[in-house]
């Protein structure tokens, strides 16, 4: 371990995996789920000296395309693990990787494409097909398709650049550390997407602070993380990183299908599994009780806040009794954290810590909680966060606006999440600015509201918005998903809300819908509802 602490100290964006491949050679890296067959490997077990050789190769075939650096190179394909490849490799060669969500529309795709002054775009033959031709992007001049695309769509595959590329690429060193090493874009639920650019120095924050904490982490004789999270993702893009700093073999799962991962559980036996609140839940609804989960020694949360009760429920799925007799829970950690971040942010303990917890700010970070005039909150109020620290984003890439709106004038960036100072210092999310509603003077969390109606049986997804009033200013209206086959009415689902809300945290409304827009990290788009329930709602 202090080998790998004295080499960590030696990363950037652009070496760290040279410095891997010194370290863990031919320890297995990546357990896939699919075959992949590329100039360096083929086949489904891969070693960090088979990665570093593929990375190496696509980093030269990016170069002898013409790839500069500080060029934006776009990658966007399903959850494979070539996106994770193709970013390493961008990065090596000195240019900025731009991941993006393989749920955008092709409008949106090109938005960013334009944003970013992307003329190299990495994608797979199922996006390239959602995105209806190279033609509906014409601002992209090189298109690089990833497995065996339809020939008729004239496009170019990576593999065989790969094959007349040399076999190694020499990292280009960035000037400082606070050269941009990477752009994530966010989700935009707000408004069009926004560029975080992301430093060298922001970028392996998160694998230096993790790396010296390493020794408060359970030792176990076999590590095998299960990864399920999106890799365009910070979230599972940050947990993927991390189980390659530490060396841990992931098994790479490229769709969240439960029965897959139930599968896989049984058959990897993993120590290590990570999902967002939604994901747990789906698995438990696809049955996830019937299955053994006995080789978890540690689950992972993120992108959303938790409830202690899902917690528990998750932890007790995979209890196992010691030799002794003595029932033995896993513990279950949860991440907060953003893009802008580089999802380093919070971390709770690994006991019970109260629902919506967030944990302890992870060092070097520094933060405040703050009212609407920039005031530190008293005491035990909320407040939105802000934060200084290496990690943070340096703005928004091509957008002084939207950078200028999200710093404080003496330089704290607004993370937009509204929290509260509890019991042993711990931070406890409340809602975001952008999902708080105000109504008659009070603050209504529209994820509270979400929570109490996701716990009725018969709703399966919840998004709670505020609807203007002519006297309140806002008042709360919820749309909500049933579960197939379920015998309730909104009725049934407003009535339960009823017991369980204050009167003026109650949605006035419930109305059903097929379906409820999610983000990519599976978050209500709550500006998508809003204007769905107005045209619904009229007048009301």
């Amino acid at each position: 371990m202090r080998v790998l602490t004295r080499e960590a100290s030696k990363m950037n964006y652009a070496n760290f995996l040279d410095v891997l491949v010194r370290l863990y050679g031919e320890r297995t890296a990546f357990i896939l789920d699919q075959p992949i067959d590329y100039p360096g490997f083929s086949g489904e077990l891969m070693s960090f000296d088979d990665v570093g050789r593929v990375v190496s190769k696509i980093a030269g075939a990016m170069r002898a395309l013409g790839v500069q650096p500080g060029d934006r190179v776009g990658l966007i394909t399903m959850n494979r693990i070539e996106l994770a490849f193709c970013n390493f490799a961008t990065a090596r060669i000195g240019a900025i990787p731009v991941p993006m969500n393989f749920q955008l529309t092709p409008h949106e795709v090109s938005y960013i494409v334009d944003k970013a002054g992307i003329e190299l775009l990495v994608c797979d033959p199922d996006i390239l097909r959602s995105i209806g031709g190279t033609e509906n992007i014409p601002s992209v001049k090189t298109w690089l398709v990833t497995g065996d695309p339809d020939p008729q769509l004239g496009v170019e595959r990576l593999r065989d650049h790969m094959a007349v590329a040399p076999d190694h690429a020499e990292p280009v060193e960035p000037a400082n550390q606070q050269q941009t090493a990477l752009l994530f874009f966010t989700s935009g639920t707000t408004g069009f997407p926004k560029g975080a650019m992301l430093s060298h120095q922001a970028a392996m924050v998160g694998i230096h602070s993790h790396v010296r904490a390493s020794g408060l982490s359970p030792v176990f004789k076999k590590r095998v993380a299960l990864a399920v999270m999106p890799v365009a993702h910070a979230a599972g893009y940050a947990m993927m990183l991390l189980n390659l700093g530490m060396g841990t073999p992931t098994a790479f799962l490229s769709t969240f299908d439960p029965k897959a991962i139930f599968e896989a559980v049984e058959r990897l036996r993993p120590t290590i599994f990570s999902g967002t609140p939604t994901m747990f839940r789906m698995l438990f609804d696809a049955g996830a009780r019937e299955h053994d989960w006995t080789s978890i020694r540690v689950f992972g949360g993120g992108a959303d806040a938790f409830s202690d009760e899902l917690v528990h429920q998750v932890r007790t799925l995979a209890a196992r009794r010691s030799a002794l007799g003595v029932r033995r829970l896993p513990w279950f950690i949860r991440g907060y954290g953003m893009a802008e971040a580089n999802s380093y942010l919070g971390q709770t303990p690994p006991f019970r810590a109260g629902d919506n917890c967030c944990g302890w700010v992870l060092p070097p970070v520094k933060y405040r909680l703050i009212d609407e005039e920039g005031n530190d909150v008293p005491k035990g109020e909320a407040g939105e966060l802000v934060i200084k620290g290496p990690n943070v984003t340096k703005g928004y890439w091509n957008d002084p606006e939207a950078t200028a709106q999200a710093f404080t004038q003496d330089g704290w960036f607004r993370t937009g999440d509204v929290l509260r100072k509890g019991k042993w210092r711990l931070l406890f999310f409340v809602g975001r600015t952008g999902e708080i509603i105000k109504s008659g003077g009070y603050k209504i969390s529209a994820a509270e509201i979400d929570n109490v109606l996701m716990g009725h049986p018969a709703v399966e997804a919840s998004a709670t918005v505020g609807i203007p009033h002519a006297v309140k200013g806002e008042r709360p209206f919820s749309a909500v998903k049933l579960r197939a086959g379920a015998e309730f009415t909104t009725d049934d689902v407003l009535a339960y809300a009823k017991e369980r809300l204050a009167r003026y945290k109650c949605p006035r409304a419930i109305v059903a819908v097929e379906e409820i827009p999610m983000t990519f990290s599976m978050k209500p788009k709550r500006r998508e509802v809003r204007e769905r329930l107005l045209r619904e709602l009229g007048d009301e």
